[in-house]
C-alpha cells in the first residue's frame, strides 16, 4: 500500500477512535509516524473516555483544563501590559536620549575606536539608527552593517539579508558581510523561517563620538536618584 493510502488509512482510524498504537498495528507504520500523520484529528470526550479509562480521562482532561487555565492566564497579562504600553506618552527629548544611551551602555561596543551595536532584535536597531541620526547626525552613509547568521540557514542568505535592507531601507552597498556561526542546531525550531539572524552596525569614523559615548554612559551609572 502506498504511503499517501496508508496516512488516509490512518487518520479514517483515528477519527473513528483508534488509538495511535493501534491504528500502528493495523497499517504497520510507526507510532511515530502514526502520531505525526494525525496531530491534527482531536477525538470527542466519548472518544477519549473509551481510549483511556475513566480514571486517566479524568486525569487527563484536568490537566487540560490546567493547561487552558494558565494559557488564559498569560492571554489576560499580555492584554493588560499592552493596555498599560498604550498610557504610555510620546517620549520627550531627554527621554529619547536616556533611552538610547542605556540601550548603547547595555549592547554597544566601548573598546575598538569605533561606535558598534549588535542586536538582534529588528526594532531595536531601527531605534538606535534613527537614534544616531537624530542627536549625531549620522547618514545612511556613515553607516556599515554585518549581519551574523546560523551555518543551518546559509541557503536562506538572500532571503536575511533582503529581510535587513528593506526593513532598515538602507542601500545595497552598506552591508559589508555576512558572517556564520557553526552551531549546529539538534532541533528545527517552529520559527526557522522567520530567523534573521543578529546585526551589527558601525559608524564609521567614530572614535571621537566613542569617547563622548563612554563618557555619557559612565555619567549615566554614576548618577544617584534623588
Amino acid at each position: 500500500m502506498a504511503k499517501s493510502e496508508l496516512k488516509i488509512k490512518a487518520k479514517k482510524l483515528r477519527i473513528s477512535g483508534k488509538s495511535i498504537k493501534d491504528i500502528a498495528r493495523i497499517t504497520g507504520a510507526s507510532q511515530g509516524t502514526v502520531s505525526l500523520w494525525c496531530r491534527d484529528i482531536k477525538l470527542s470526550s466519548k472518544q477519549l473516555k473509551k481510549l483511556l479509562g475513566k480514571k486517566e480521562y479524568l486525569i487527563a482532561r484536568g490537566r487540560l483544563k490546567g493547561a487552558n487555565f494558565q494559557r488564559m492566564r498569560r492571554v489576560n497579562a499580555i492584554k493588560g501590559a499592552v493596555q498599560e504600553a498604550k498610557r504610555l506618552s510620546k517620549p520627550t527629548e531627554k527621554e529619547f536620549f536616556i533611552a538610547g544611551l542605556a540601550l548603547y551602555l547595555a549592547e554597544g561596543t566601548k573598546t575598538y575606536g569605533t561606535v558598534q551595536f549588535t542586536n538582534s532584535n529588528k526594532k531595536i536597531i531601527k531605534f538606535m539608527i534613527e537614534w544616531f541620526k537624530h542627536f549625531y547626525n549620522i547618514d545612511d552613509m556613515g553607516v556599515k552593517f554585518s549581519v551574523h547568521i546560523n551555518i543551518i540557514h546559509k541557503n536562506r542568505e538572500k532571503e536575511i539579508i533582503s529581510f535587513w535592507k528593506k526593513y532598515l531601507r538602507t542601500k545595497p552597498e552598506n552591508f559589508t558581510s555576512i558572517r556564520y556561526t557553526k552551531t549546529i542546531q539538534a532541533k528545527k525550531y517552529k520559527n526557522h523561517n522567520s530567523y534573521y539572524g543578529t546585526i551589527d552596525f558601525r559608524i564609521k569614523k567614530s572614535t571621537n563620538l566613542l569617547y563622548r559615548l563612554n563618557a555619557l554612559t559612565d555619567r549615566l551609572l554614576s548618577v544617584r536618584r534623588t
